[in-house]
């Protein structure tokens, strides 16, 4: 998040969340970034993983993954719900088992029982701040 000492209006704030979730590409980001010096200044860490909490989003998407979630040092990666979807049959996928296959120690994939029913996830081990979130999916 935007902390309320780095841009201080919640109006503000709000607007610039709302932009952040328009972008789609990396320059849009890099310029976003820019923009962001040049009004509030050199910005803090938080503001720095919010900007990489966007790049990994894209990534997992790439991934397969609808849903990427950070907690208690570990990631998870929801993959595609609909377990007869072509992506199970995509280069992404078969990255994905790759790098699971090549590192045993970092990661486990797993069914799991969800409210929709079962769901393929990777956990992602030792993950212990949002750069480091980044610096895995980036690998795979």
């Amino acid at each position: 998040m935007f902390p309320d000492d780095y841009i201080n209006s919640i109006t503000e704030r709000l607007a610039l969340y709302n932009k952040l979730g328009t972008l789609e590409t990396e320059e849009e980001l890099q310029v976003f970034e820019t923009e962001i010096t040049d009004r509030f200044g050199e910005y803090l860490t938080q503001v720095a993983d919010l900007l990489d909490s966007v790049r990994i989003k894209w990534l997992g998407k790439k991934l397969g993954l609808e849903k990427v979630i950070l907690k208690q040092k570990r990631m998870l990666g929801y993959f595609v719900s609909d377990q007869q979807s072509d992506f199970y049959q995509t280069a992404a996928f078969s990255s994905m088992l790759n790098y699971l296959k090549n590192n045993p120690k970092s990661c486990v994939m797993k069914e799991k029982q969800t409210k929709n029913g079962l769901r393929l996830l990777i956990t992602f081990i030792r993950i212990d701040s949002v750069k480091t979130a980044l610096s895995v999916l980036q690998k795979v």
